[in-house]
């Protein structure tokens, strides 16, 4: 038998050889950078209000008008973190387009921390990569981020709150800074409260062996600050509050927050799908957690199927749909997505949910997690709660808190899959498909909102504005803004309209002849005029 040569041994292989070696990483960068491009590229299109963010950009142009801060009474978040950073970032220039790009340093700060969770608890870097742009791949995550809305800046600093507790209970170091952003955090969103005994549970059962005098002012500091400077701002920020989320609880409550939870989780989680897929099985019997985790698949692909036979789809909607985004004005609107590719991406969701846990449930015990990946199941578990108690609504976009701190511990189930160039292969695949979804969908957005607020702004060319069904943001910016600029009141005209439209305007496909604007996307259509039928 002949020995081999003897090579001198190298930390890294370089030249070519290095290159295809690193090839899956390089795409996945690749692709976060282009999903950032597209997200500013986007920001800066068009001057107009999208969804909520009317009501969050009153309150930076108050702000730097000299009124101080003021929540609309509509507006359900404080959202005071934004809105302080838009004008900072806008330079007091509380333009759309520029209060929006200031999102995008949360996204990249929630991309950040996810990687770097995901390497603390051990994934390699290929799958941290993965962790850090798979919401960038999320088209949900995406369409919201091109907003001035306040989920995606709450999401940042849940992450950076999820980064920084783990390093103050694992090395005691960034304890102040976390508690600095858990007092950010219900400034942002009121729910953000609930993120408070998760990080204590977490410092409870795992700091206790080197646990120090500053520890124990930071958690006395944590149970006080973001209580007392949530009612503070309560009482100086919102002074008419329209309506109330939270009301009479009943069972049902539970069911619209728990039914749509394995698709928006399972959405979110689709690169690892191959991933959850090719992982060995775990060693041992079954226990009782494992049992549980089987149950929680088996009660959420039932909702998905309860949902699906009720709506029609098993995505809550509010921001994705078969139509597009927020695609909530009335009409036949031409669907962006065909039926059979928003089917896939739901079947892709469902099954992925399936395969984490009931496939691979073994692995869904605090052994097998680890102490570390518990703080994020915490944190993650106290953004559903608040879910559980909503009375009104409860939209897709509601659950990316809940979500984003549990893609880095599915990250390091992914590092120790089997088949990893298929596991990998199939992950930049579902990153470029989601980032593709995203651009398809977005442009069709920006299509006909351009269009529907020239039509609009043609309807109040012969009738007034009070009288004329606009849609959700055009009855905000035209009406209901500048009423309640002169009457200090609010009456939810942006979301009933008028009682008896003498215009409504309405989707309609590209070959209607009805007046109206029409709008060129890879879904081409138009928003026409509609008058209301003579009475007999």
């Amino acid at each position: 038998m002949v020995a081999p040569d003897v090579r001198p041994a190298s930390a890294r292989p370089f030249g070519r050889f290095w290159l295809a070696v690193d090839l899956p990483s390089t795409a996945v960068l690749t692709l976060a950078a282009i999903g950032l491009a597209a997200l500013v590229i986007f920001d800066l299109s068009l001057p107009l209000a999208f969804n909520d963010d009317w009501m969050y950009a009153w309150s930076v142009r108050q702000l730097v008008a000299g009124h101080g801060l003021h929540s609309f009474p509509e507006s359900t978040a404080l959202a005071l973190v934004q809105v302080v950073w838009g004008a900072v970032f806008s330079l007091g220039h509380a333009d759309q387009r520029l209060l929006r790009l200031s999102v995008v340093p949360y996204v990249a700060l929630t991309g950040w921390c996810s990687y770097w969770l995901a390497r603390r608890l051990g994934a390699d870097r290929f799958w941290a990569l993965v962790a850090g742009t798979t919401l960038l791949a999320m088209p949900l995550f995406m369409a919201n981020a091109t907003t001035f809305m306040s989920d995606n800046v709450y999401v940042g600093l849940v992450m950076a709150i999820a980064l920084t507790a783990l390093t103050w209970i694992t090395g005691g170091r960034w304890r102040w800074l976390c508690v600095a952003l858990l007092v950010l955090a219900p400034l942002q969103r009121q729910l953000g409260i609930a993120l408070v005994p998760a990080v204590t549970l977490g410092l409870l059962l795992w700091k206790r062996p080197s646990w120090s005098r500053s520890d124990s002012l930071a958690l006395a500091a944590i149970w006080t600050l973001p209580v007392a400077a949530v009612v503070v701002a309560g009482r100086l920020v919102v002074s008419e509050p329209l309506y109330s989320v939270v009301g009479t609880w009943n069972l049902s409550i539970v069911g619209h927050a728990i039914f749509p939870l394995p698709a928006m989780l399972g959405l979110a989680l689709i690169p690892f799908g191959a991933a959850l897929a090719f992982r060995r099985a775990a060693p041992g019997r079954e226990s009782g957690w494992s049992v549980a985790s089987a149950a929680v698949g088996v009660v959420g692909a039932i909702g998905c199927l309860v949902d699906l036979a009720q709506f029609g789809m098993t995505f809550p909607g509010n921001v994705l749909s078969p139509l597009g985004f927020t695609a909530i004005l009335s009409g036949a609107k031409p669907p962006i997505f065909s039926g059979l590719v928003f089917r896939a991406l739901e079947i892709a969701a469902v099954t992925t949910f399936v395969l984490l846990f009931i496939l691979r449930r073994r692995w869904w015990t605090p052994r097998a997690v680890g102490a570390d990946a518990l703080v994020l199941v915490l944190i993650s578990a106290s953004q559903l709660l608040p879910l559980l108690v909503v009375n009104l609504f409860v939209y897709d976009r509601y659950f990316l808190p809940l979500i984003a701190p549990l893609v880095p511990l599915v990250a390091v189930v992914a590092t120790r899959a089997l088949h990893q160039r298929a596991a990998r292969s199939w992950a930049v695949a579902a990153i470029a498909a989601g980032l593709a979804l995203y651009v398809v969908g977005e442009q069709d957005y920006l299509a006909w909102q351009a269009a529907r607020d020239r039509a609009a702004l043609l309807a109040y060319q012969t009738t007034p504005a009070v009288e004329v069904q606009a849609g959700f943001e055009a009855n905000a910016v035209y009406v209901e803004l500048p009423a309640y600029q002169r009457s200090g009141r609010a009456d939810l005209f942006a979301i009933l309209g008028p009682t008896r439209p003498r215009i409504t305007l309405l989707f309609a496909s590209a070959s209607d002849p009805r007046p109206g604007v029409s709008y060129s996307s890879l879904a081409s259509g138009r928003i026409v005029l509609a008058h209301p039928s003579p009475q007999p």
